[in-house]
């Protein structure tokens, strides 16, 4: 039996962009200056939920629609980073 890198590279690149999209959201959060409750209550997520995207644990693209429309942003601005 073998191991093949192959069967890892799809985790690793929804990993990274996971994580860009959180660096995304937390400077376009940070840039409008709403806090991570001023935006849960602007966007209809929770706290927790918001952490998680900025933190790049959880990038779903109707959240980051969410976020994106929140802050006045296009619906697909951090679907494409």
């Amino acid at each position: 039996m073998s191991i093949s890198m192959n069967n890892f590279e799809p985790a690793v690149e929804k990993d990274v962009l996971s994580a860009k999209a959180g660096e995304a959201v937390a400077e376009a959060r940070q840039a409008v200056g709403y806090s991570l409750e001023q935006l849960a209550v602007t966007t209809g997520l929770t706290v927790d939920e918001l952490t998680a995207i900025e933190s790049g644990v959880a990038a779903d693209p109707a959240q980051l629609q969410r976020v994106a429309s929140g802050l006045g942003l296009p619906a697909a601005a951090f679907l494409a980073v």
